[in-house]
């Protein structure tokens, strides 16, 4: 396994000096999306939970879980981000059953995070 992530590092940093190399900011961008793109995520670094597989299939085929997972919003805003994206990114609008299956999803495992006595200081808890 320790293999595997020295090799990993090995192809990205290679990756990344042969981007840093191309002037053209363009050609740089869309390197680094193929490399970027190499890299296949799968279901399971989302939480587990009734709707992942419907939001791992919908939200992936524009951004990656990163995105997702680092977010903490609201079921609302959640739900308004949903319009946003249709809105901004010409992402087809999801509606129904379908949609409240990914908003209450992501308002579940991805919503609000609640800080510690402390202030959230991992630290300090």
């Amino acid at each position: 396994m320790r293999l595997l992530q020295y090799a990993v590092v090995a192809v990205l940093l290679f990756a990344s000096a042969t981007i840093a190399q191309t002037p053209d900011p363009a050609q740089r961008q869309a390197e680094a999306a193929a490399v970027t793109a190499e890299q296949q995520e799968e279901e399971t670094v989302l939480a587990e939970g009734e709707g992942r597989s419907e939001v791992f299939g919908y939200c992936t085929a524009c951004h990656n879980t990163a995105l997702i997972r680092r977010s903490a919003f609201t079921r609302e805003r959640w739900d308004e981000l949903m319009d946003w994206m249709t809105e901004k990114h010409e992402m087809n609008p999801i509606e129904g059953e379908f949609r409240d299956t990914i908003v209450d999803y992501l308002a579940r495992h991805y919503g609000p995070r609640t800080r510690g006595p402390r202030g959230g200081n991992p630290f300090l808890n």
